[in-house]
Protein backbone atom coordinates (compact mmCIF):
# COMPACT_ATOMS: atom_id res chain seq x y z
CA UNK A 1 0.00 0.00 0.00
CA UNK A 2 2.66 2.82 0.50
CA UNK A 3 4.22 1.76 -2.96
CA UNK A 4 0.63 2.97 -4.08
CA UNK A 5 0.26 5.77 -2.02
CA UNK A 6 3.95 7.48 -3.02
CA UNK A 7 3.17 6.46 -6.95
CA UNK A 8 -0.06 8.58 -6.29
CA UNK A 9 1.72 11.47 -4.71
CA UNK A 10 4.23 11.62 -7.27
CA UNK A 11 1.35 11.89 -9.90
CA UNK A 12 -0.40 14.57 -8.05
CA UNK A 13 2.80 16.29 -7.89
CA UNK A 14 3.59 15.41 -11.77
CA UNK A 15 0.31 16.98 -12.24
CA UNK A 16 0.43 20.26 -10.27
CA UNK A 17 3.47 20.76 -11.76
CA UNK A 18 1.87 20.82 -15.18
CA UNK A 19 -0.78 23.28 -14.21
CA UNK A 20 1.58 25.70 -12.56
CA UNK A 21 4.42 26.12 -15.34
CA UNK A 22 1.34 27.25 -17.54
CA UNK A 23 0.72 30.60 -15.91
CA UNK A 24 4.28 31.31 -16.69
CA UNK A 25 4.02 30.84 -20.58
CA UNK A 26 4.33 34.38 -21.46
CA UNK A 27 7.60 34.15 -20.08
CA UNK A 28 8.79 30.93 -21.64
CA UNK A 29 7.10 29.93 -24.37
CA UNK A 30 7.37 25.69 -23.85
CA UNK A 31 5.35 25.99 -20.42
CA UNK A 32 2.48 28.00 -22.63
CA UNK A 33 2.16 24.51 -24.71
CA UNK A 34 1.40 22.88 -20.99
CA UNK A 35 -0.96 25.70 -20.80
CA UNK A 36 -3.39 24.58 -23.26
CA UNK A 37 -3.89 21.19 -21.41
CA UNK A 38 -4.97 22.71 -17.96
CA UNK A 39 -8.41 21.57 -18.08
CA UNK A 40 -7.78 18.44 -19.08
CA UNK A 41 -4.78 17.89 -15.91
CA UNK A 42 -7.27 19.24 -13.86
CA UNK A 43 -9.85 16.45 -14.57
CA UNK A 44 -7.05 13.51 -14.31
CA UNK A 45 -5.56 15.43 -10.74
CA UNK A 46 -9.75 15.04 -9.81
CA UNK A 47 -9.37 10.92 -11.00
CA UNK A 48 -5.92 11.12 -8.84
CA UNK A 49 -7.79 13.08 -5.52
CA UNK A 50 -10.52 10.16 -5.52
CA UNK A 51 -8.06 7.31 -5.50
CA UNK A 52 -6.06 8.38 -2.94
CA UNK A 53 -9.42 9.46 -0.42
CA UNK A 54 -10.04 6.02 -1.53
CA UNK A 55 -6.44 4.73 -0.53
CA UNK A 56 -6.59 6.79 2.36
CA UNK A 57 -3.65 8.41 0.92
CA UNK A 58 -3.68 11.92 2.32
CA UNK A 59 -0.79 14.09 0.92
CA UNK A 60 -1.79 12.72 -2.52
CA UNK A 61 -5.13 13.50 -2.32
CA UNK A 62 -4.12 17.23 -0.17
CA UNK A 63 -1.97 18.20 -3.42
CA UNK A 64 -4.14 16.48 -6.15
CA UNK A 65 -7.36 18.32 -4.69
CA UNK A 66 -5.79 21.67 -4.72
CA UNK A 67 -3.86 21.61 -7.98
CA UNK A 68 -7.27 20.12 -9.64
CA UNK A 69 -8.87 22.80 -7.93
CA UNK A 70 -6.36 25.31 -9.29
CA UNK A 71 -6.32 24.54 -13.02
CA UNK A 72 -10.40 24.68 -12.63
CA UNK A 73 -10.72 27.68 -11.58
CA UNK A 74 -8.65 29.31 -14.74
CA UNK A 75 -10.42 27.16 -16.65
CA UNK A 76 -13.77 26.40 -16.61
CA UNK A 77 -15.13 30.76 -16.77
CA UNK A 78 -13.68 30.06 -20.25
CA UNK A 79 -15.65 26.86 -20.98
CA UNK A 80 -18.99 27.88 -19.20
CA UNK A 81 -21.19 30.05 -21.38
CA UNK A 82 -21.27 33.73 -20.73
CA UNK A 83 -24.57 36.10 -20.14
CA UNK A 84 -26.33 36.46 -23.37
CA UNK A 85 -26.51 40.42 -24.36
CA UNK A 86 -29.41 40.53 -27.22
CA UNK A 87 -29.05 43.06 -29.45
CA UNK A 88 -29.97 46.53 -28.65
CA UNK A 89 -32.82 48.05 -29.90
CA UNK A 90 -33.61 49.08 -33.39
CA UNK A 91 -30.27 47.40 -34.36
CA UNK A 92 -30.58 44.06 -36.58
CA UNK A 93 -28.70 40.78 -35.74
CA UNK A 94 -26.06 38.90 -37.62
CA UNK A 95 -24.29 35.49 -37.63
CA UNK A 96 -20.76 34.37 -37.98
CA UNK A 97 -19.76 30.23 -38.10
CA UNK A 98 -16.11 29.35 -37.87
CA UNK A 99 -14.87 26.26 -39.52
CA UNK A 100 -11.52 24.73 -39.63
CA UNK A 101 -12.59 22.32 -42.74
CA UNK A 102 -9.74 20.33 -42.74
CA UNK A 103 -7.56 20.21 -45.75
CA UNK A 104 -8.07 16.34 -46.40
CA UNK A 105 -11.72 16.26 -45.56
CA UNK A 106 -12.97 12.63 -46.99
CA UNK A 107 -16.50 13.82 -47.55
CA UNK A 108 -16.48 17.48 -47.92
CA UNK A 109 -19.98 17.73 -48.35
CA UNK A 110 -20.68 18.41 -45.00
CA UNK A 111 -19.05 21.16 -44.44
CA UNK A 112 -21.24 22.73 -47.47
CA UNK A 113 -24.26 20.96 -45.48
CA UNK A 114 -23.19 22.54 -42.13
CA UNK A 115 -23.26 26.20 -44.05
CA UNK A 116 -26.50 25.36 -45.65
CA UNK A 117 -28.14 24.59 -42.08
CA UNK A 118 -26.78 28.02 -40.28
CA UNK A 119 -27.15 30.12 -43.19
CA UNK A 120 -24.72 32.87 -41.68
CA UNK A 121 -24.26 36.15 -42.53
CA UNK A 122 -20.38 35.59 -42.92
CA UNK A 123 -18.04 32.19 -42.71
CA UNK A 124 -14.84 31.81 -41.53
CA UNK A 125 -12.80 29.24 -42.72
CA UNK A 126 -9.24 27.35 -42.55
CA UNK A 127 -7.17 24.49 -44.51
CA UNK A 128 -8.73 25.82 -47.59
CA UNK A 129 -7.35 24.15 -50.74
CA UNK A 130 -8.01 24.48 -54.05
CA UNK A 131 -11.02 21.43 -54.31
CA UNK A 132 -12.66 23.74 -51.65
CA UNK A 133 -12.74 26.67 -53.22
CA UNK A 134 -14.15 24.93 -56.30
CA UNK A 135 -16.20 23.58 -54.12
CA UNK A 136 -17.52 26.81 -52.32
CA UNK A 137 -17.45 28.53 -55.94
CA UNK A 138 -21.13 26.82 -56.25
CA UNK A 139 -22.33 28.73 -53.59
CA UNK A 140 -21.83 31.95 -55.43
CA UNK A 141 -25.53 33.12 -55.41
CA UNK A 142 -25.52 32.62 -52.03
CA UNK A 143 -22.13 33.74 -50.41
CA UNK A 144 -20.62 36.05 -53.92
CA UNK A 145 -18.23 37.72 -51.74
CA UNK A 146 -15.49 34.92 -51.29
CA UNK A 147 -12.37 36.24 -50.05
CA UNK A 148 -9.18 33.73 -50.19
CA UNK A 149 -5.03 33.74 -49.37
CA UNK A 150 -2.81 31.47 -49.12
CA UNK A 151 -3.95 28.56 -51.19
CA UNK A 152 -0.30 28.29 -52.69
CA UNK A 153 0.56 27.34 -49.32
CA UNK A 154 -1.58 24.09 -50.13
CA UNK A 155 -2.99 23.01 -46.58
CA UNK A 156 -3.04 26.40 -44.98
CA UNK A 157 -5.15 28.24 -47.24
CA UNK A 158 -7.78 30.46 -45.12
CA UNK A 159 -10.93 32.36 -46.31
CA UNK A 160 -13.97 34.19 -45.86
CA UNK A 161 -17.82 33.61 -47.48
CA UNK A 162 -20.04 36.70 -47.00
CA UNK A 163 -23.47 37.20 -48.01
CA UNK A 164 -22.41 40.82 -47.46
CA UNK A 165 -20.78 42.97 -49.57
CA UNK A 166 -16.94 43.67 -49.59
CA UNK A 167 -15.29 47.12 -49.14
CA UNK A 168 -11.88 47.47 -50.73
CA UNK A 169 -9.20 44.91 -51.38
CA UNK A 170 -8.24 42.14 -48.55
CA UNK A 171 -5.29 41.90 -45.88
CA UNK A 172 -3.80 38.95 -46.57
CA UNK A 173 -1.08 37.49 -44.48
CA UNK A 174 -0.79 34.03 -45.31
CA UNK A 175 2.57 33.31 -43.82
CA UNK A 176 1.40 34.78 -40.55
CA UNK A 177 -2.14 32.38 -41.33
CA UNK A 178 -4.25 35.18 -41.07
CA UNK A 179 -6.63 37.12 -43.65
CA UNK A 180 -8.91 40.45 -43.51
CA UNK A 181 -12.09 41.85 -44.85
CA UNK A 182 -14.20 44.64 -44.32
CA UNK A 183 -17.64 43.76 -44.48
CA UNK A 184 -20.35 46.22 -45.02
CA UNK A 185 -23.24 45.57 -42.81
CA UNK A 186 -26.19 47.80 -43.40
CA UNK A 187 -23.86 50.97 -43.56
CA UNK A 188 -21.13 49.72 -40.43
CA UNK A 189 -18.32 48.25 -41.11
CA UNK A 190 -16.94 45.68 -39.73
CA UNK A 191 -13.32 43.95 -40.40
CA UNK A 192 -13.60 40.19 -40.34
CA UNK A 193 -10.28 38.12 -39.86
CA UNK A 194 -10.00 34.45 -40.31
CA UNK A 195 -6.80 32.85 -38.77
CA UNK A 196 -5.28 29.83 -38.76
CA UNK A 197 -2.09 29.76 -35.92
CA UNK A 198 0.22 26.75 -36.36
CA UNK A 199 0.86 24.29 -33.48
CA UNK A 200 2.40 25.93 -30.37
CA UNK A 201 6.23 25.60 -29.10
CA UNK A 202 8.53 24.28 -30.73
CA UNK A 203 6.53 24.99 -34.28
CA UNK A 204 5.87 28.28 -35.17
CA UNK A 205 2.92 29.27 -33.41
CA UNK A 206 4.44 32.27 -31.42
CA UNK A 207 6.03 33.53 -34.40
CA UNK A 208 2.98 34.27 -35.90
CA UNK A 209 1.68 35.96 -32.72
CA UNK A 210 4.62 38.17 -32.80
CA UNK A 211 3.70 39.15 -36.62
CA UNK A 212 0.22 39.53 -36.99
CA UNK A 213 -1.22 41.11 -33.94
CA UNK A 214 -0.48 44.87 -34.33
CA UNK A 215 -1.99 44.04 -37.94
CA UNK A 216 -5.41 43.12 -36.49
CA UNK A 217 -5.62 46.64 -34.52
CA UNK A 218 -8.58 48.85 -35.74
CA UNK A 219 -9.54 52.17 -34.55
CA UNK A 220 -11.93 52.80 -36.57
CA UNK A 221 -14.63 50.44 -36.50
CA UNK A 222 -15.89 47.05 -35.04
CA UNK A 223 -13.54 43.92 -35.83
CA UNK A 224 -14.75 40.61 -35.44
CA UNK A 225 -11.65 37.42 -35.60
CA UNK A 226 -12.93 33.73 -36.11
CA UNK A 227 -9.67 31.02 -36.34
CA UNK A 228 -8.53 27.64 -35.78
CA UNK A 229 -5.73 29.37 -33.11
CA UNK A 230 -4.07 26.01 -32.03
CA UNK A 231 -3.90 27.28 -28.19
CA UNK A 232 -6.74 27.55 -25.29
CA UNK A 233 -8.64 30.40 -24.80
CA UNK A 234 -6.65 30.95 -21.05
CA UNK A 235 -3.45 30.46 -22.53
CA UNK A 236 -0.80 32.97 -23.27
CA UNK A 237 -1.12 33.11 -26.82
CA UNK A 238 -4.69 33.79 -26.88
CA UNK A 239 -4.29 36.37 -24.36
CA UNK A 240 -1.19 38.76 -26.22
CA UNK A 241 -2.60 38.57 -29.61
CA UNK A 242 -6.02 39.64 -27.55
CA UNK A 243 -4.01 42.28 -26.11
CA UNK A 244 -2.26 42.94 -29.45
CA UNK A 245 -5.00 42.93 -31.73
CA UNK A 246 -7.26 45.17 -29.28
CA UNK A 247 -10.02 42.48 -29.39
CA UNK A 248 -11.04 40.71 -26.23
CA UNK A 249 -11.87 36.72 -25.76
CA UNK A 250 -15.25 35.23 -26.44
CA UNK A 251 -16.00 32.86 -23.63
CA UNK A 252 -18.57 29.39 -23.82
CA UNK A 253 -16.96 28.18 -26.61
CA UNK A 254 -15.53 25.03 -25.10
CA UNK A 255 -13.85 22.24 -27.00
CA UNK A 256 -14.05 21.88 -30.28
CA UNK A 257 -11.37 19.56 -31.24
CA UNK A 258 -11.12 15.85 -30.65
CA UNK A 259 -9.50 14.02 -33.06
CA UNK A 260 -11.55 11.39 -35.44
CA UNK A 261 -10.33 8.16 -33.96
CA UNK A 262 -11.69 9.01 -30.38
CA UNK A 263 -15.20 10.08 -30.71
CA UNK A 264 -16.42 6.95 -29.98
CA UNK A 265 -13.74 6.31 -26.78
CA UNK A 266 -14.38 10.08 -24.91
CA UNK A 267 -16.63 12.28 -24.50
CA UNK A 268 -16.60 15.63 -26.59
CA UNK A 269 -16.13 17.77 -23.08
CA UNK A 270 -12.54 16.03 -23.17
CA UNK A 271 -11.69 17.84 -26.04
CA UNK A 272 -9.57 20.71 -26.36
CA UNK A 273 -10.86 24.04 -26.86
CA UNK A 274 -8.33 25.39 -29.98
CA UNK A 275 -11.22 27.72 -31.84
CA UNK A 276 -11.95 30.69 -30.67
CA UNK A 277 -13.67 34.13 -31.27
CA UNK A 278 -12.09 37.84 -30.49
CA UNK A 279 -14.46 40.87 -31.33
CA UNK A 280 -13.99 44.63 -30.45
CA UNK A 281 -15.91 46.18 -27.29
CA UNK A 282 -18.82 47.23 -30.00
CA UNK A 283 -19.24 43.95 -31.11
CA UNK A 284 -22.58 43.20 -28.90
CA UNK A 285 -22.70 38.89 -28.30
CA UNK A 286 -25.87 37.43 -28.48
CA UNK A 287 -24.86 34.02 -28.39
CA UNK A 288 -22.00 31.47 -29.04
CA UNK A 289 -22.54 27.29 -29.90
CA UNK A 290 -21.11 24.59 -31.51
CA UNK A 291 -22.65 22.72 -34.29
CA UNK A 292 -22.99 19.29 -35.35
CA UNK A 293 -19.54 17.94 -36.26
CA UNK A 294 -18.63 17.55 -39.96
CA UNK A 295 -15.88 14.82 -40.82
CA UNK A 296 -13.25 17.33 -39.85
CA UNK A 297 -11.93 16.84 -36.56
CA UNK A 298 -13.00 20.41 -35.36
CA UNK A 299 -16.39 21.18 -34.74
CA UNK A 300 -18.37 24.25 -36.20
CA UNK A 301 -18.76 27.08 -34.44
CA UNK A 302 -21.85 29.94 -34.74
CA UNK A 303 -21.65 33.24 -32.97
CA UNK A 304 -24.83 35.60 -33.21
CA UNK A 305 -24.03 38.87 -32.91
CA UNK A 306 -24.96 42.55 -33.22
CA UNK A 307 -23.35 45.90 -33.71
CA UNK A 308 -23.54 48.74 -30.63
CA UNK A 309 -24.72 51.73 -31.88
CA UNK A 310 -22.51 54.02 -33.89
CA UNK A 311 -22.75 56.81 -36.94
CA UNK A 312 -22.15 54.77 -39.74
CA UNK A 313 -18.43 54.43 -40.92
CA UNK A 314 -18.60 56.26 -44.57
CA UNK A 315 -17.79 53.32 -47.50
CA UNK A 316 -15.19 55.09 -50.07
CA UNK A 317 -16.49 55.73 -53.46
CA UNK A 318 -13.75 53.25 -54.75
CA UNK A 319 -14.09 50.87 -52.46
CA UNK A 320 -17.14 48.95 -54.84
CA UNK A 321 -18.01 45.50 -53.12
CA UNK A 322 -16.45 42.79 -55.41
CA UNK A 323 -15.28 38.92 -54.95
CA UNK A 324 -11.78 39.39 -53.52
CA UNK A 325 -8.49 36.74 -53.89
CA UNK A 326 -5.36 37.56 -52.35
CA UNK A 327 -1.85 35.91 -52.81
CA UNK A 328 0.10 35.16 -49.75
CA UNK A 329 2.38 38.53 -48.23
CA UNK A 330 0.77 41.14 -50.74
CA UNK A 331 1.51 44.74 -49.78
CA UNK A 332 -0.63 45.84 -47.00
CA UNK A 333 -3.32 48.18 -48.62
CA UNK A 334 -3.18 51.31 -46.66
CA UNK A 335 -7.42 51.18 -46.11
CA UNK A 336 -7.44 47.60 -45.64
CA UNK A 337 -6.84 46.49 -41.89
Amino acid sequence: MSLVKGLLLLAALAGGLGIVVGFFGASFHPFDSAAHFRFLLAIVLVGIALVALGTRAWPAFGLAAGFAALGLAFTLPWLLPGRAQPAPDGQPSYTLLQMNLRFDAADKTEAVRRIAEARPDIVTLQEVTDDWRTLFSQLSETYPFQTYCGLELDRDGIAILSRRPSVGEPLCQARNGGVTQRVDLNGRVLAVTSLHLDWPWPKHHWRQITRIGDSLRRADGPSLLGGDFNAAPWSAAVATLARDSGLRILHGIGPTWVTMQFTAVWPRWLGLPLDQLLASPDVVVDRVETLTRTTSDHLPVLLRFSLAPSAPATIPDSAQPATASARADEPIPSDGA
